[in-house]
């Protein structure tokens, strides 16, 4: 890990550890579910990670018009850049969103922040300096982790700067600029499995019991659960879950 790499904290962690690690390919497509309505043409994916969201939108949105996905890290950024293979229209930055302006990228009709924003200490500001990219009537498209009681070594190694309520989503969203057409908690499953191995039993996935975790009630919960989760929360909404989802839309 580079010492001047100040977004990377532990997100390194299966690839310093072990190569080969199940991809999550359910909860990648359950993801990717719980927002695919309000994704446009014309995208910017804010967190490139290991490429494995923008993989997801290029499955079912191969007639879009251009994906802009940036990473601020240059460790992340060094060492996914070979993942996946995307077509002409889809581009890779290393760079942070405060960076950003339409001078240079333009503007867009859809942001998509999946797991980051609990990473951007300045949440609120990052919404706000997201609002001067976007067209109106575009979509801000948000999933968090949920619930403060769940904070654990897990989040402190990832660098989270916290979990989210709603009303902490609230008080992130800046009303001059935006409606909240929706906001939702999902993968309640998710939650217990949470707070059993990471909050009670302090499991450390940068270890190599971590990573064995991951492989293989990881590979169950993948397997089996978020399909499950998948059908049941087309028909039900709970009042809590392991991850908070949030679709905001530019006044």
């Amino acid at each position: 890990m580079s010492a001047n790499d100040e977004y990377i904290h532990g997100m390194d962690w299966a690839f310093q550890h072990e190569k080969g690690l199940s991809n999550l390919e359910n909860y990648r497509s359950y993801q990717y579910n719980l927002v695919h309505k309000y994704i446009g043409k014309n995208i910017l994916e804010v967190g490139s990670g290991d490429r494995g969201f923008t993989a997801e939108i290029l499955k079912a949105n191969a007639d879009l018009e251009r994906l802009v996905s940036i990473e601020p890290s240059i460790e992340l950024f060094s060492t996914h850049a070979k993942n996946f293979r995307f077509p002409s229209n889809v581009t890779f930055d290393n760079e942070d969103i405060f960076n950003v302006t339409p001078q240079t990228y333009g503007m867009f009709d859809t942001v998509i922040y999946i797991h980051v924003l609990e990473h951007i200490e300045k949440h609120r500001e990052a919404l706000d300096k997201t609002a001067e990219l976007i067209n109106k009537g575009g979509y801000v498209l948000i999933e968090v982790p949920a619930l403060p009681f769940l904070f654990s070594v897990h989040d402190e190694m990832l660098g989270h700067y916290r979990r989210y309520t709603k009303k902490i989503m609230r008080e992130a969203i800046n009303d001059e600029y935006y409606e909240t057409v929706r906001m939702f908690y999902n993968d309640p499953i998710g939650m217990f499995g949470s707070l059993l191995y990471f909050k009670i039993l302090k499991k450390k996935l940068n270890t190599s019991e971590g990573v064995s975790l991951v492989k293989n009630q990881g590979g169950i919960y993948d397997k089996y659960v978020i399909p499950f989760e998948r059908r049941l929360e087309k028909f039900v909404t709970f009042p809590f879950g392991l991850s908070l989802t949030a679709i905001l839309r530019r006044k």
